[in-house]
């Protein structure tokens, strides 16, 4: 594994860096990927690691953030997201943000984020995404009727952008389903479950109906298969790296000292506003506390 496996796009975000801080970054982006459904305590490491060598690459950090975010670490993910925002002068992670709030038992801030002048910058689909945060606040404090309102919108039982909102009616059976109406619910959901072709969410699982046929899966390569023989030594060598690094950088500071039927389409309501990014989180991953 040489990091030239990385998706040329996401390589390109890497030129900012140093040839070297480039490789070991896509070496550890490449491992990732490859261990994210299989192993993803092991993906998460390696991500953490392109994260520490390429701190000042958005979508690095928006990567770990993801991560994180997955495993549950809200305050982590919160962390990485922010840095990330700063960095590419983006809006696009706000519902993530706002959600890390109500991960962290602070669903009054998601309200704040919402009413924020930086969610007015968001997309509709974005905007819808946040929505749905905004509505699982409102179900956090125990308020069904508010948060089965906030989605009652437009985009409900209408294309946004050209696509059907799986996700949002996926959402509305959840707070439906919660405030009583199972009947209801389950309407939407078979709804997204036959219109969600290529298994997007969950809704087809929720139903229990088999999956829809695939295409037969890709033999690993030689080289894929490699990755997992050098693993191993690849890791150790990665610490060895980072023991040099740190003592290099101690040795200078001390020289220094210092819906049901579609509708014609029609776009969702933008909420006014986002994040006032908080000055105590530094724009590089630290461990948490």
């Amino acid at each position: 594994m040489t990091g030239s496996e990385l998706a040329p796009e996401l390589r390109g975000t890497l030129k900012a860096l140093t040839k070297e801080q480039m490789e070991r970054v896509s070496r550890h982006l490449v491992a990732c990927a490859m261990l994210t459904e299989s192993e993803p305590e092991r993906a998460l490491e390696h991500a953490k690691w392109a994260a520490r060598f390429g701190a000042r690459v958005a979508s690095v950090r928006e990567l770990y953030g993801a991560l994180l975010y997955e495993a549950g670490d809200y305050r982590g993910a919160m962390r990485e997201m922010r840095a990330a925002m700063r960095m590419s002068g983006n809006v696009d992670l706000l519902p993530i943000v706002a959600d890390c709030e109500r991960g962290l038992g602070r669903p009054e801030k998601a309200f704040d984020i919402a009413q924020s002048e930086e969610a007015a910058k968001l997309t509709n689909a974005e905007t819808i995404e946040l929505m749905m945060v905004v509505a699982g606040a409102y179900a956090d404090l125990g308020d069904l009727d508010t948060a089965i309102a906030t989605l009652e919108i437009p985009a409900l039982r209408s294309k946004v952008d050209g696509k059907w909102q799986f996700r949002l009616w996926l959402a509305y059976a959840d707070l439906l389903e919660a405030a009583g109406r199972a009947d209801e619910a389950k309407k939407w959901v078979t709804l997204a479950a036959d219109a969600d072709v290529n298994e997007e969410t969950d809704a087809y699982a929720r139903l229990g109906r088999a999956p829809r046929p695939r295409e037969a899966a890709i033999e690993r390569t030689e080289e894929e298969i490699g990755v997992f023989d050098v693993e191993a030594n690849f890791e150790e060598a990665e610490r060895e790296a980072a023991k040099i690094e740190a003592l290099n950088a101690q040795q200078s500071s001390d020289l220094e000292k210092a819906t049901e039927r579609a509708e014609p389409p029609a776009s969702p309501e933008t909420p006014s506003s986002a994040l006032t990014p908080d000055p105590s989180d530094a724009d590089s991953p630290s461990e948490e506390e």
